[in-house]
């Protein structure tokens, strides 16, 4: 199979399939969120759990789509299509890209721009937010740091992502904005590690639940 898995839709049940078990960008900064003094932190078990069962059952949970989630989605084409517009490029939309490395890890970048070997990243805050991002210089992007650098992990040969924030309510030269982020390869190859540790663990966990007959029960 092709490392970059183009021709499905994202958010499609198709889509989802491919993404049963696997760490993707959304969740890895779960991976790397840390308990008091060292401990398991309860958002790193819930999505270890998340994924054994996706591995056991083979499907994924459904989630609920909140007004927020739709109107990115809706509201998405128009972003890329700004951004395209703005840079006089061609950003080519992809599914999944598989990390080259990693068995069960892989990323969901909104788009290739092979003409500045760079990636990009959508996203459709809350209005205030988008104003936010302008008058800080995307403060309210800092939270998405993790989900571009392991799409940069799972991409190597990429240098950077611009990561965007779209309100097509603003005037035009408003509309848009965007954060640079270059590949940090240490904090990478960091991320890289606790990914491979997680997975390994989640692989013992479920290994262990197949040869259990009969639960918890006596």
């Amino acid at each position: 199979m092709d490392r970059i898995i183009k021709g499905i839709e994202q958010g499609s049940l198709e889509w989802m399939a491919l993404r049963i078990g696997k760490i993707g960008g959304s969740r890895v900064s779960d991976v790397l969120t840390e308990g008091r003094n060292g401990a398991e932190s309860l958002i790193k078990r819930k999505y270890k759990n998340e994924l054994i069962r996706e591995r056991l059952t083979g499907k994924k949970l459904d989630t609920y789509k909140t007004p927020a989630m739709q109107r990115g989605i809706d509201l998405e084409p128009m972003a890329r299509a700004w951004y395209e517009v703005k840079y006089n490029t061609f950003v080519d939309q992809v599914a999944i890209v598989l990390h080259p490395t990693i068995d069960g890890a892989q990323c969901s970048p909104d788009g290739i721009v092979e003409a500045t070997n760079s990636l990009i990243e959508i996203k459709i805050p809350n209005p205030e937010n988008h104003l936010d991002n302008i008058l800080t210089g995307g403060k309210q992007l800092e939270q998405y740091y993790d989900q571009v650098q392991w799409q940069l992990a799972c991409m190597p040969e990429k240098e950077f992502c611009d990561l965007i924030s779209f309100d097509p309510d603003m005037p035009d030269h408003l509309q848009g904005f965007v954060k640079r982020i270059y590949r940090d390869d240490e904090y990478i190859n960091n991320m890289q590690n606790a990914v491979i540790a997680f997975l390994s663990e989640i692989e013992t966990i479920v290994n262990n639940l197949k040869e259990i007959k009969n639960g918890n029960n006596p």
